[in-house]
């Protein structure tokens, strides 16, 4: 059987680092579903749409290859726009859900998967495993943020970050298709005044008690 370890969390709050150190210390397989996203954006983006409406977003995802996205370039202010709106798409979001769900099929010779993302506990792995909601306060959130944004732009101003968060934030609350919100079974961590080891410490706990 193949372990599901679903994480779910507002933007900002630490959820993929946390994701990445799960995947690189049990040798689990991880996929940002952030990044489906994201990399839909970039291909919109680049194609050069002007009009984001739903029928072009789906001709991207049905045509959607991980292997040709660099990743390096879906951590910009835009991106994170065109895939915030991108994600209200029901049909995009069935696409992408799809996808996900794969990914499980795809690893089941591995012991154990780990998703990230901002419905994987609700609606793409109801049934994890394990669950885990990550939050942070506002201000670390865009603190967190701001760090990864100034490598692209230097110029980038802080309080845009926490403008943007607060939008995004809203959007994925208040959309009408898979909102982000706590699975009523989920472990919830604030990592707002953790170290990333502190974290990884309440993590490897629960972990090991459905490994062991």
């Amino acid at each position: 059987m193949t372990l599901v370890i679903a994480i779910d969390g507002p933007a900002g709050s630490g959820k993929g680092t946390i994701a990445k150190k799960i995947s690189a210390f049990y040798n689990f397989p991880h996929l940002d579903s952030g990044m489906l996203y994201r990399s839909v954006a970039y291909l919109c983006e680049t194609g050069g749409e002007k009009n984001i409406d739903e029928n072009i977003v789906l001709k991207y995802v049905q045509n959607l290859n991980l292997d040709q996205i660099n990743t390096n370039n879906l951590r910009t202010k835009e991106i994170d726009e065109i895939s915030s709106k991108i994600s209200s798409y029901s049909s995009v979001r069935e696409s992408l859900k799809s996808f996900q769900i794969n990914f499980k099929e795809i690893h089941s010779d591995k012991k154990g998967i780990v998703v990230d993302g901002r419905d994987i506990t609700t609606v793409i792995f109801p049934n994890a495993d394990l669950k885990f909601y990550i939050t942070a306060s506002l201000k670390d959130r865009a603190n967190r943020r701001f760090e990864e944004l100034i490598l692209i732009n230097p110029k980038i101003d802080k309080k845009l970050v926490i403008k943007e968060l607060q939008k995004r934030d809203q959007r994925d609350m208040q959309r009408s298709i898979a909102p982000l919100k706590i699975a009523d079974d989920a472990i919830i961590i604030d990592t707002s005044d953790l170290t990333i080891e502190e974290v990884m410490v309440k993590v490897h706990r629960e972990i090991e008690e459905i490994i062991k």
